[in-house]
C-alpha cells in the first residue's frame, strides 16, 4: 500500500501523467498523475481549466482548496460519473493498491469541491484519500445469495461507468490486466458502488469502450489479438428486483503480428455507435471495426480497416464531425511523441501532430460557448499536458498550443 509518510503530492505538478478526462462541464479536465517515480505518497487527479490551462481552485469554507486528490500510485484513467451534465463521482484504480478509489463532487462543477472516504487534507489543501478506505477484497452477496468476497484482480486499471436508461441503475466496470477480471458495482445516486458479481474474460484487460446504439460493451486486451464483447444481461422477469449481471457474448478476432506479446490498446466508439476503433501495436495500427446494429438485432463486429501509426499507440478520441471537418480519430503514439489523425472514412492518416515525450492517454473536449474545440494529451516522460487546437478557423489548427506542467 502507498506510504502514509513523506511529501504529499503537489498541487501544482504533473508526476508522470498518464491519462486524461473531460468532464461534462465543459470547463475543465482531470489529469491522472502516476507517481512512476515514487516521489509522493501517491499519484494524484488534478483539474485544469481549459481557458487559461490554469490548475483549478475553488471556494469553500476552509478557504482556497485546489481541486483534486491524492490517490494510491501507479493509477489509470479517472472514470466519472456524471447526472444533468455535471460530474458527481469519480474512480481510479491503484494498480499498487489494487484498489478501487472514489472521489465525490459537490458546489460549482466548475471548481468542485473534491472530496472521498476517510479522506483529510494535506497542509497544501489538497484532498488525500487514504489506502484504508480504498475498496478492495469487498464483502458482498454472490447471484446465488451466499455471501462471498469480490477481489478486483491483479494490476486492476481501466474502468467504466455504464448509464443505460432511467429505469436501468448505472453501473461500475473495472477490469484486472493480469487476470482479467471484471469487478462489476451497482452506483446509487451519490455515486457509491455496491459491489454485485464479478466475471472472468481474457489476461491482459486493458479498457472498456461502450456502444450509445446497441449497449454493447468492449474490453481490450494486452496479450490477445480480440477485443471481448460484453453485455448488460436482461432481467430474469421473475426477478425483477435481482442485481444487473454481465454476461460476455463472444470475442472479436483482429489480425495479428505472431511475433508480437502486446496486442490492443485504448478504445473509443464512434458517437453514432457504427464503428469502434482500437490502438494496436501487434503491429502498430488503429483498427476500424463495423459494430452498427442490423435489422436483425446482431451487430456485424466486423474489421473495416487496418490504419498503420507511427511506434506503439497508445489511446484513441474520436471528435465528431463539425466544423466543415468529418468525424477523426487521434492516436497517441507513445514512441512517436506526436498524435496520428485518421480519417476514418478513407483509411488512412491525414495529419501529424508534434506533442510531448511519451504521449499515453488524450480526451477530446468541445464546449461551443467557450469557443473550444480541442484535444488533451498526457505527455507521460515530458510530466505535462499538452493543449491541441482542434478548431480548423485558427491558425494554430492542429498544433499544440500549450503544455501545462
Amino acid at each position: 500500500e502507498r506510504p502514509a509518510t513523506g511529501p504529499h503530492h503537489p498541487v501544482d505538478q504533473f508526476d508522470y501523467p498518464v491519462a486524461v478526462t473531460a468532464d461534462p462541464s465543459g470547463e475543465l479536465v482531470w489529469v491522472t498523475g502516476g507517481n512512476f517515480d515514487l516521489a509522493w505518497r501517491g499519484g494524484a487527479v488534478l483539474a485544469v481549466d481549459v481557458r487559461d490551462h490554469s490548475f483549478v481552485t475553488a471556494q469553500s469554507e476552509e478557504g482556497l482548496l485546489p481541486v483534486g486528490a491524492e490517490i494510491g500510485s501507479f493509477p489509470g484513467p479517472m472514470e466519472l460519473f456524471e447526472r444533468e451534465g455535471r460530474a458527481v463521482a469519480g474512480y481510479v484504480l491503484s494498480r499498487t493498491d489494487a484498489a478501487l478509489y472514489q472521489v465525490q463532487f459537490s458546489g460549482e462543477p466548475s471548481a468542485p469541491i473534491v472530496t472521498c472516504p476517510g479522506g483529510q487534507r494535506a497542509d497544501s489543501g489538497l484532498m488525500s484519500c487514504p489506502a484504508e478506505s480504498a475498496l478492495d477484497d469487498i464483502a458482498y452477496t454472490d447471484p446465488d445469495g451466499e455471501p462471498s468476497t469480490l477481489d478486483l484482480g491483479t494490476d486492476p486499471y481501466g474502468s467504466l461507468v455504464v448509464q443505460r436508461d432511467a429505469e436501468t441503475p448505472p453501473l461500475l466496470l473495472t477490469g484486472a490486466m493480469v487476470e482479467g477480471t471484471v469487478a462489476i458495482f451497482e452506483l446509487d445516486e451519490e455515486g457509491t458502488p455496491e459491489a454485485l458479481a464479478s466475471l472472468d474474460i481474457t489476461g491482459g484487460l486493458l479498457d472498456f469502450a461502450s456502444n450509445p446504439l446497441t449497449g454493447r460493451i468492449y474490453a481490450s486486451h494486452k496479450f490477445s489479438n480480440a477485443i471481448s464483447v460484453l453485455a448488460v444481461a436482461p432481467r430474469d422477469p421473475h426477478s425483477p428486483a435481482a442485481p444487473l449481471q454481465l454476461e460476455k457474448l463472444g470475442n472479436i478476432p483482429l489480425p495479428s503480428n505472431l511475433f508480437s506479446g502486446d496486442h490492443a490498446r485504448g478504445l473509443e466508439v464512434s458517437p453514432d455507435g457504427r464503428r469502434l476503433y482500437a490502438a494496436y501495436r501487434a503491429p502498430s495500427s488503429l483498427m476500424i471495426l463495423d459494430v452498427s446494429d442490423q435489422a436483425s438485432d446482431n451487430p456485424q463486429e466486423r474489421v473495416l480497416a487496418k490504419v498503420a501509426v507511427h511506434s506503439r499507440p497508445s489511446d484513441v478520441a474520436v471528435a465528431p464531425a463539425s466544423h466543415g471537418l468529418p468525424e477523426l480519430v487521434y492516436v497517441s503514439c507513445y514512441l512517436g511523441d506526436r498524435i496520428d489523425v485518421v480519417d476514418p472514412a478513407i483509411g488512412l492518416v491525414v495529419d501529424s501532430i508534434a506533442v510531448g515525450d511519451g504521449p499515453s492517454g488524450v480526451a477530446f473536449l468541445q464546449n461551443d460557448a467557450l469557443g473550444i474545440r480541442r484535444l488533451y494529451v498526457a505527455n507521460f516522460h515530458d510530466q505535462s499536458m499538452g493543449v491541441i487546437e482542434l478548431n480548423p478557423e485558427s491558425s494554430a489548427f492542429h498544433t499544440q498550443i500549450a503544455e501545462v506542467r
